[in-house]
């Protein structure tokens, strides 16, 4: 059953880390067509953060096996955890964005809001879709947990193919299932084939293995480039993303293994949700008062954004968010 001892994996949280910076970074820059350090690295990030996120997932679910009544258990534990801020966050933006709406990047749709929010489109926080795309895959996940999760990752990677082709559906409840249910489930495969052979592959763990992934990163981020600035393909965008994703994989584990930054990272994954949840709205303050009212240099509002859109949620959830049960479950479900 799905009953047991809860495991923990420092390597999954510095990945955590790590992809929650990445979400900083890119709600901090604005991307440009053409090459420059700072488009780049926002749409270099972009590449692969998401689906990170959603790797994670699918990794620390693995393939857990459920009865019926724990299946409604755990249905009821997603909707608290993912759900309930969802709700609680998108009600919040709303009001800002009538009261200040004037400074708002994005208006509020009013005609479309009720029904927007309900499919998970055009939600008055863009941020939010995250949770509402894993609530739905979560739920898929947990009705289906009785199919081995290399079945399901090739049967949804097969979706996500027609998608691109032929059904073309994006931004709402199809459209995310199609686009991350594939990489849900591939971190379930890789907690259950890879995560420990990998940790005792000296290939990966030696002095030889940080020198490679050193070189790899180069490489990948080449590859990247490519995909950004010049071919636009189906094939490569994938593969950027698969690439991209266990490259943080392989990251974190090389991280834990050799303690570099470690606190840091662990940090960092520890108030992953706080970060994505009230990052937002540090983020959107700085723009507003530095960027549209006292209209300072993008550059400096741009670095305000993403030094502060890291440091205050940690505080603010430190001092208040958690320390009040109301708060904990509004914002960060817990």
């Amino acid at each position: 059953m799905g009953k047991g001892k809860k495991q923990y994996f420092n390597e999954i949280n510095i990945m955590r880390g790590m992809a929650v910076l990445c979400v900083v970074i890119g709600h901090s820059f604005n991307p440009t067509e053409t090459p420059t350090i700072l488009g780049f690295v926002k749409s270099f990030v972009y590449c692969f953060h998401m689906p990170a996120f959603f790797f994670i997932s699918g990794f620390l679910e693995g393939e857990k096996r459920r009865s019926f009544s724990e299946k409604k258990q755990a249905i009821v534990k997603k909707v608290k955890r993912l759900m309930v801020p969802y709700f609680f966050l998108t009600v919040v933006t709303a009001v800002l964005k009538i009261l200040f709406g004037a400074f708002a990047r994005n208006p509020l749709q009013y005609s479309t809001l009720v029904v927007d929010v309900l499919i998970g489109r055009n939600n008055p926080n863009g941020g939010l879709w995250f949770l509402y795309a894993l609530f739905i895959i979560s739920i898929f996940g947990i009705l289906f947990d009785t199919v081995n999760r290399a079945i399901l990752t090739g049967v949804m990677l097969v979706l996500y193919v027609l998608n691109a082709a032929v059904f073309k559906q994006s931004g709402y409840i199809i459209g995310f299932f199609f686009s991350y249910a594939w990489i849900y489930f591939m971190g379930g495969v890789a907690r259950r084939y890879f995560y420990a052979n990998l940790k005792k592959l000296q290939l990966v763990m030696s002095a030889k293995g940080r020198a490679i992934t050193v070189v790899a990163s180069a490489g990948y981020m080449v590859l990247a480039f490519v995909r950004i600035y010049s071919v636009q393909s189906l094939i490569l965008t994938t593969a950027v993303t698969i690439i991209g994703v266990f490259w943080l994989f392989i990251i974190a584990m090389q991280i834990e293994h050799y303690h570099y930054g470690e606190k840091l990272w662990m940090l960092l994954g520890d108030y992953g949700m706080d970060i994505y949840m009230i990052g937002y709205y540090v983020q959107q303050a700085i723009f507003v008062v530095c960027g549209k009212i006292l209209g300072l240099d993008y550059l400096i509002y741009a670095w305000l954004m993403l030094i502060l859109g890291l440091i205050a949620p940690i505080l603010l959830s430190k001092y208040i968010v958690r320390k009040s049960k109301m708060l904990s479950i509004l914002i960060l479900g817990r």
